[in-house]
């Protein structure tokens, strides 16, 4: 099942929403985005009911997620 965008929020709460949109392009299912938040905090495989979750999916979530803000100048 695809993420939407509440699925998105409640998962990671408010959430940029570029970033919710490029998740949700990435084809992930909830359990692969608790999954890559796990990831972020240093926890691999978490899950532990056995749902098969697809790595290369995870990973780009993890890559997605891990991207700083970028710091706006003040002039």
């Amino acid at each position: 099942m695809t993420l939407t965008h509440q699925q998105v929020v409640d998962i990671l709460g408010h959430y940029d929403d570029v970033r919710v949109v490029e998740i949700i392009e990435t084809g992930a299912s909830p359990a692969e985005l608790v999954e890559a938040r796990r990831w972020l905090a240093g926890d691999r495989r978490t899950l532990g009911d056995g749902q098969p979750l697809r790595p290369a999916i995870v990973n780009e979530l993890y890559e997605i997620l891990s991207v700083e803000d970028p710091e706006w100048d003040e002039a």
